[in-house]
């Protein structure tokens, strides 16, 4: 990989490490509902603004973003 300016590529890499990261799959699995990580994360923000959601959202590219986050929504 090289370095380039390409935003949808970064929003792509952001989508990647929310769902690796943001749901805590084990507890889900053990709870039999959803459990995130969004309180130990860095990039949660006061108020509930998850940074990476924010940034993904507020920047104009050409990823689907139906389908960012691991929840679906942004």
């Amino acid at each position: 990989m090289s370095n380039n300016d390409n935003i949808t590529e970064a929003v792509h890499g952001l989508d990647i490490f929310t769902k690796n990261w943001c749901m805590n799959c084990a507890e889900t699995d053990r709870t039999n509902d959803l459990v995130f990580r969004c309180k130990e994360c860095e990039f949660y923000a006061p108020k509930g603004i998850c940074k990476i959601k924010k940034f993904a959202s507020e920047h104009k590219s050409d990823y689907n973003m139906n389908d960012f986050g691991s929840m679906g929504s942004h």
